[in-house]
């Protein structure tokens, strides 16, 4: 690559992107001004809300109280103590005071029943009204202060001395965290969310502007008409949307460290001690922090462009970034729960290790072990993005054409061709739906009806396929590959199901070592336990086997190979599989095992194969789950303990010997029909 080249791209892209009025705002003006203005004005919104609910007069009303004026006395002592104010509502003709809180006309009521001998008051309020839950809250301060005095003048009348017996020990608490570590702690759940979000923003619009922007303006096709080369033209637009994501990350990043600086100056004035605050003491995060934000400004910058470039116009590309953005929100959100650490394992998960980096360090944990691992993963994904946008970018079709990010399902069912092929757009909207099932619909249907639930998890996802797939029109047959299998096809993709099951055994003996907390799912085998066999491999072996390849190495293999290269159809189809199981320690094994399914039916055209496979994979699996003993005494190299070396080598070679024979059966069954066909036209 030219680096003059690349120089002279690079500056032309960044002044058209500072040109733009919008990328502009989105830079400075959120980050320097809206942000610290949000934060400021929602603090002072909470304190004038707390000083109006104190100024404010709540209305309380009694029912079947048998000394109302008493408690009426008591809340007005009370109330002024406390600084609340009540007004207090009498019942009128015919009412009652249930009928006055449904209608709004007092906030709270209380009545009374006698438990134990002594009085016993209900407080009754609507927690659909605010005013009502905050009169509810007074009422139970109030009446727990008259019952501390009632307790108080009872001791006394009995000569017991209160300390004794209500206070038999005392306590305080003493916080040892500096004034530094209390701030850290709050920046750390602030601070992630607010920049990935920002870095996110900074690279989605300059790279809808340099693809999308530039599609709509025409002025793409003249950029590709001189004398540069792909690469040269990729590397400066990645260059450049980087150079906006990190500047604008930079940009809030000096807007939270003053933020940073208020709410320390604020601490230290309400601090008791009156302990100074050490910035320089964050100096060691904002550094590291620093490196963060550059190398997911990189990865933002990498995904936007992908997503981007597929967009027919700048409002498409808008609508496609959107659930880009929203997964990225979600994401970042992992700072912010306080049982989520950085770990091993979501030191790997994309942008959520970034975010919970940032907040470890922000209270001063620093593990350099864990630092490198989200350095070097958020590096490893920066490469394969830009892999991937360099297929995209050198691609005709999607540089000048619209069919293949449309989402078909969006358009009049009239205007649709017969035989259509679904495109990304179609692909990522039906893989959202089926998680959207088993994540919300699945897990209630199992949850109430248990192993039925499973099976119309599985029916419904099933019916989305084929609903999608009639509704675009398409060609069942081709898409779903729907083809007869032949013998040496159903031979071979079974010896490929045991080779490859040969492999994974040997490899979740190896991940044990790194991660050990590779376990079975309990609750379901819970849930096996209480029906028959049959009941058990109808819902977890034949209905996946089928409904999960319809989706699979239906839709989405039909959907890829019209579209890319053979190899990147079968590693990203089962790639998918594997994170459809939403399972971070098992998805390469199960994406293993979808990229064996995927290269069968790819190559054999029938997805009635795979079927095979996965029923047979899922029927294994529930065998050894509900008899370990008798499978392990049948098979010895399933083992609960580590499997000796001598015993991996032999698996292995069996295992070598079973993917050989099941490549060699369908090649040649597969060159034996299209030699008979050009034969016999």
């Amino acid at each position: 690559m030219n680096k003059n080249i690349i120089a002279a791209l690079y500056k032309k892209e960044i002044r058209d992107i500072l040109r733009d009025k919008k990328t502009m705002f989105m830079m400075i003006i959120i980050p320097l001004i809206l942000y610290p203005l949000i934060f400021v004005a929602s603090m002072g919104l909470m304190n004038s809300v707390m000083n109006a609910e104190k100024e404010k007069t709540y209305r309380v009303s009694f029912e079947d109280v048998s000394d109302a004026g008493m408690l009426k006395g008591v809340f007005q002592e009370k109330g002024e103590e406390r600084e609340y104010s009540f007004d207090f509502v009498d019942l009128g003709e015919g009412q009652n005071c249930e009928y006055l809180l449904e209608n709004d006309l007092t906030d709270v009521y209380i009545s009374e029943s006698v438990s134990d001998n002594r009085p016993y008051y209900l407080i009754n309020y609507m927690a659909s009204e605010t005013d009502s839950q905050t009169a509810a809250g007074m009422a139970s301060r109030i009446l727990d202060d008259h019952k501390e005095d009632l307790t108080h003048i009872y001791l006394v009348d009995k000569g017991i001395s209160e300390n004794e017996a209500l206070k038999p020990i005392g306590y305080d608490m003493k916080d040892h965290a500096s004034n530094e570590e209390n701030v850290g702690y709050i920046m750390g759940m602030i601070v992630p969310f607010l920049l990935i979000v920002s870095i996110m923003m900074g690279a989605m619009y300059p790279a809808i502007d340099t693809t999308a922007g530039e599609k709509e303006r025409g002025t793409l096709e003249t950029l590709l008409t001189l004398p540069v080369n792909s690469r040269e033209f990729i590397c400066a637009k990645f260059l450049a949307v980087s150079t906006i994501a990190v500047d604008a990350a930079l940009l809030n990043m000096i807007s939270m460290f003053f933020l940073g600086i208020y709410m320390a100056s604020s601490m230290d004035i309400l601090s008791e001690t009156g302990a100074g605050f050490d910035a320089v003491s964050f100096i060691p995060a904002i550094i590291v922090t620093l490196l963060c934000v550059i190398s997911f400004a990189l990865l933002s910058s990498a995904l936007s462009l992908c997503v981007c470039i597929r967009a027919g116009s700048f409002k498409e590309a808008q609508n496609m970034t959107t659930p880009l953005m929203l997964v990225f929100m979600m994401a970042a959100m992992a700072g912010m729960l306080p049982s989520l650490e950085l770990t091993n394992v979501t030191a790997l998960i994309p942008v959520a290790n970034i975010s919970l980096l940032i907040a470890s360090l922000f209270k001063f944990h620093f593990e350099l072990e864990l630092i490198m691992l989200v350095l070097l993963s958020n590096i490893a994904y920066t490469a394969l993005a830009v892999l991937a946008m360099s297929r995209l970018f050198a691609a005709e079709d999607v540089l000048f054409g619209e069919e293949g990010a449309s989402i078909k399902i969006l358009e009049r069912r009239s205007d649709i061709k017969k035989g259509t092929i679904p495109g990304f757009g179609d692909l990522v909207l039906l893989f959202s739906v089926i998680l959207l099932i088993i994540l919300f619909a699945g897990s209630l249907f199992i949850l109430k009806f248990g192993i039925y639930g499973i099976i119309a998890e599985q029916f419904f996802i099933l019916l989305a396929v084929l609903a999608y797939s009639i509704y675009i029109k398409a060609d069942m047959r081709k898409l779903l590959h729907l083809n007869p299998p032949g013998i040496k096809g159903l031979i071979g993709g079974i010896f490929i199901w045991a080779g490859g099951y040969l492999v994974l055994i040997i490899a979740s003996d190896l991940l044990s070592y790194f991660i050990p907390e590779l376990e079975n799912d309990t609750a379901l085998l819970e849930i096996w336990k209480d029906h028959s066999l049959f009941l058990v491999l109808l819902s977890s072996a034949f209905m996946p086997a089928v409904c999960e390849e319809m989706a699979f190495r239906g839709f989405m293999l039909g959907t890829f190979e019209n579209r890319l290269k053979p190899a990147a159809v079968v590693v990203l189809t089962g790639l998918l599989f594997g994170a459809y199981h939403l399972s971070l320690l098992q998805f390469f094994v199960i994406g293993f095992s979808g990229i064996l399914l995927t290269w069968v039916v790819f190559k054999t055209r029938s997805i009635f194969i795979s079927m095979l496979m996965h029923f047979i994979n899922n029927t294994a699996a529930v065998f050894i789950a509900l008899y370990p003993e008798k499978v392990m005494e049948k098979i010895p190299f399933i083992r609960e303990d580590r499997m000796p070396a001598s015993m991996m080598a032999v698996t292995f070679l069996c295992a070598a010997l079973l993917l050989g024979a099941g490549y060699l059966l369908i090649t040649r069954g597969i060159k034996k029909k299209t030699s008979g066909e050009e034969r016999h036209p």
